[in-house]
């Protein structure tokens, strides 16, 4: 496949020149900080199917293409299906709206199953976080083994203040990894944290300058790569086969029928706006009815 969104390279050992043991896979739209688009969302999902059946990678690496690692969502794509922008995809005519509520369901389906495929991945998975990894970008973070990060990195779960819900195992992994308490405080605010923070709290495994981190994540990626394969890719399935205790099926499908039912209402037309627009939202629910149907005024009570 020829990939646009997505950069793939295998690159050698450099705890053994000569063997071609280390992939990368790069988040290419820098113009966006790596924004998640429909296509990424494609190419990622088909890329972990070829990654998958690669025999001779051990290790693979994410990172973002320039000063970012993932800004998250895309929300100019996001919101075009939605009618939260102008425009809306050129979709005109009496099937417009049964049209749009298609691809939106699309689109959430298929980043459900490309970062099913990237947490399944046999092979070690290291995030090279090189700067933000917010929404989506986040939570692809926690999805990979291990979590190297830039002194510039800056990290957030801004799903629910943009009018969404963590749909891609935020949920689920934050809470393994920092706690609850803290996971419910970075989810249901939206807070950004540093690269030292995110230490602190274990969101993180290590944080390095940040013109040095590729290269320790090379180091680190080649240190895993000399060991024996069978032992590394069963070491990786025993310790994933418990952390994934709560991972179930019925969760994946609980996770997609919440974002869906999410992005049919009027606030999260409005939040995508304000967060575009750099705003306060206006929220509404429960007094509005959401998208698509009219929007209802709550009734005055009667003075006494």
């Amino acid at each position: 496949m020829d990939y646009k969104a997505l950069k793939w390279s295998v690159h050698d050992n450099p705890s053994n020149p000569g063997e071609p043991a280390i992939g990368v896979i790069t988040l290419n739209r820098p113009d966006r900080l790596n924004a998640v688009d429909p296509l990424m969302r494609l190419e990622l999902d088909a890329l972990c199917n070829e990654i998958a059946r690669n025999s001779i990678v051990k290790v693979v690496i994410v990172t973002g293409e320039g000063r970012g690692f993932c800004a998250g969502g895309d929300l100019t794509s996001e919101g075009e299906v939605l009618g939260a922008f102008e425009g809306s995809m050129g979709i005109t005519g009496p099937y417009k709206e049964m049209a749009e509520y298609f691809f939106n369901d699309l689109r959430h389906r298929v980043l459900q199953s490309a970062m099913r495929k990237l947490e399944d991945l046999p092979q070690v998975t290291i995030a090279a976080i090189n700067g933000p990894a917010v929404g989506v970008g986040l939570e692809m973070a926690t999805l990979c083994d291990m979590r190297l990060a830039s002194d510039r990195a800056r990290f957030g779960e801004v799903a629910v203040p943009a009018g969404f819900v963590p749909e891609s195992g935020g949920a689920r992994n934050l809470p393994k990894l920092i706690g609850i308490g803290r996971a419910m405080r970075l989810i249901l605010t939206g807070e950004i944290i540093d690269a030292k923070e995110a230490f602190r709290i274990g969101l993180v495994d290590e944080v390095v300058p940040h013109d040095k981190l590729l290269d320790t994540v090379f180091d680190l990626a080649g240190k895993i790569a000399a060991n024996p394969y069978l032992s590394v890719r069963q070491a990786k399935r025993l310790v994933k086969m418990y952390w994934n205790w709560n991972r179930t099926d019925e969760g994946y499908q609980q996770e997609l029928d919440a974002v869906l039912e999410i992005t049919r209402t009027k606030d999260c037309q409005e939040g995508m706006r304000a967060f575009s627009e750099k705003r306060p939202p206006r929220y509404s629910y429960p007094y509005d009815a959401g998208w698509p149907f009219p929007s209802k005024t709550p009734a005055k009570k009667k003075q006494k």
